[in-house]
């Protein structure tokens, strides 16, 4: 489309409790996140298929891409 608004993707490291076994301290994860109004838009993409996309409200653009708490 012409005119449309482009995505710059980041990419964000992400952190798993390192003490907890289980899946998702086996998993690959690559993150992404972008800029759009009002807040973030994440996308993740593992090495097992599965992958997801999120908002993270934040209008002032604030966040790092690290730890939310």
């Amino acid at each position: 489309m012409t005119g449309s608004p482009e995505l710059n993707l980041e990419t964000i490291r992400l952190a798993y409790d390192g003490k907890k076994e289980g899946r998702l301290t086996k998993w690959t994860t690559t993150a992404f996140r972008a800029k759009v109004p009002a807040g973030w838009l994440v996308v993740t993409c593992g090495n097992t298929g599965r992958s997801g996309i999120a908002f993270y409200p934040d209008p002032k653009h604030e966040w790092d891409g690290g730890s939310i708490g």
